[in-house]
């Protein structure tokens, strides 16, 4: 019996060896007596791991225990990894069989029958005549050793120091790839985001919006009209207290997470980087004022992401499962609850993605790899820009800038109302009310010219424009242009009759014609 038992512990270390070093699986969980292992099979569909065993069963209730446990933790993990299919290789050496008969299939996996999704194929190395059976389900080779018992009792020592040092200096690796750089930047990133915070709450409030415009948020017409910085600022820059404790904790856990992984550098690339495709995304598809560090943290996320593109075992056996979880779950809020800048996400995200790729992890370098990302990237972000900074694109911010541009109005920072509107002036967009509120900080400004020929550009692509037809009889007459004036005011009193104030000004244009 002690000479099976040592030739038997050959086969399990022999077989360990072979999968882990020349096979395609990765080790998921070891026990501390090395003594049972779980791996999983790289690139296979349906998903295969194999269950390696080493004891003894005297009894087939025993062993038909272990393989319900087997198909239970197969179907959690075949559930947690949310995958159609699991199949699991169950594989025990042992020195002896039980004693009485027993059944390979599981009592779940005798109900569940061929349909089931996690299928259990067990087999039990205790004699030589299952070297078939046992090379077909492990696809490694079984060849007893000639060894005498106590030199094979030496070479199994040898053989299991060989295991375990492999196994110790893959988890080295693993854990170097998580630690490669101590964080730092990530906290004054952090540091930085909560002092703009109490500068805009010191300035005005971080929730008032013509204050957010003026220290660096995202608003399109400022970018149109040369602010490129407004695709940085806004990263600094949060809406309420609400908004920056909830990017300050994912900030706080998620950054040093990441610089740790790519180092500082790196990780400050990733961050602005991802935070400028964030407000990119923004500048496209939504014409609010936006601001946050949103777009960068999820480019922390991408950047894990890319992680899951090179080493794809050990993302999905460590954090994979709950980083994508956490993604989703995200961006199904985002698009749900009115008020989140979605497109920042998303933008944020890939564009972490594709900054990860660029410079890639630390001990990964691959040049053709990084060459591609930085092209796709370029490719991305020009396309972008180009559309963005198109009258087309522009047109869609126009309500949105109205209303940004009263204010201004309303407060008498004219030349901020004229800033705003320039761009839609310059991009010939045809909406009449642009080119009224443009004469109006004109006018404001005394700069009457100007904003004569902006009214004439309302009323002609608006004749039924009332309010400009009033504002242009004014500078008529101030101009002493009297029959243009009374052209105007008949055109507005004419559009609205019961407005008092056009009907007296046409009685007194009517007089001064006389």
């Amino acid at each position: 019996m002690k000479a099976l038992g040592i030739r038997q512990d050959w086969v399990f270390w022999s077989l360990l060896k072979q999968l882990i070093e020349n096979g395609p699986y990765e080790i998921i969980h070891i026990s501390g007596d090395f003594q049972e292992v779980w791996l999983q099979a790289n690139e296979r569909k349906p998903v295969t791991i194999v269950r390696l065993l080493r004891q003894n069963f005297p009894w087939s209730n025993v062993i038909e225990q272990d393989i319900e446990y087997v198909y239970e933790k197969s179907e959690q993990l075949r559930k947690q990894w949310f995958k159609k299919e699991l199949h699991t290789k169950n594989i025990y050496i042992s020195d002896y069989e039980p004693v009485n008969e027993w059944s390979p299939l599981s009592k779940a996996e005798q109900m569940m029958g061929k349909k089931a999704p996690t299928k259990v194929e067990t087999i039990l190395v205790a004699e030589w005549n299952t070297k078939e059976e046992y090379e077909h389900l492990t696809g490694c080779s079984l060849v007893y050793p000639s060894h005498e018992d106590g030199q094979l009792l030496l070479y199994n020592e040898h053989l299991k120091q060989q295991v375990i040092t492999y196994i110790t200096n893959q988890k080295k690796k693993e854990r170097e790839l998580f630690e490669y750089g101590k964080p730092f930047l990530a906290f004054v990133l952090l540091a930085a985001q909560i002092v703009m915070f109490l500068v805009l709450e010191f300035k005005g409030g971080s929730e008032n919006t013509l204050t957010l415009i003026e220290y660096g948020a995202k608003f399109n017409p400022f970018i149109f009209d040369g602010e490129w910085w407004r695709f940085i600022t806004p990263i600094f820059l949060h809406i309420g207290m609400l908004h920056l404790l909830m990017n300050s904790f994912a900030l706080y856990y998620l950054g040093p997470m990441v610089e740790k992984m790519y180092g500082s550098i790196r990780f400050l690339f990733i961050y602005l980087f991802s935070g400028f495709t964030g407000v990119l995304g923004s500048f496209l598809f939504s014409s609010t004022v936006s601001a946050g560090a949103s777009g960068a943290i999820f480019g922390c996320f991408g950047a894990l992401l890319y992680l899951g593109k090179i080493h794809r075992q050990l993302f999905l056996r460590t954090m994979g499962y709950n980083i994508i979880a956490v993604i989703i779950v995200n961006l199904i809020f985002g698009f749900v609850v009115p008020g989140i800048d979605n497109a920042g996400h998303i933008g944020g995200l890939v564009g972490g993605f594709l900054a990860a790729s660029i410079v890639s992890l630390p001990k990964h370098r691959n040049p053709k790899e990084q060459v591609l990302g930085l092209v796709i990237s370029g490719v991305i972000v020009i396309a972008s820009l180009l559309y963005g900074f198109s009258p087309k694109n522009l047109e869609k911010d126009t309500e949105y800038a109205l209303g940004i541009a009263q204010n201004f109005n309303a407060n008498k920072q004219y030349d901020k109302a004229l800033d705003v509107l320039q761009p839609f002036q310059e991009k010939s967009i045809k909406d009449s009310r642009i080119y009224f509120l443009l004469s109006y900080a004109q006018i404001k400004k005394n700069e009457i010219e100007k904003g004569r020929n902006n009214l004439e550009t309302a009323v002609r692509y608006d004749p039924s424009f009332h309010e400009a037809h009033y504002n242009l009889a004014l500078i008529y007459l101030s101009l002493g242009e009297v029959e243009k004036a009374r052209t105007s005011i008949e055109k507005a009193a004419k559009l609205e009759p019961k407005n008092e104030q056009y009907q007296q000004l046409l009685r007194e244009v009517q007089t001064r014609v006389q």
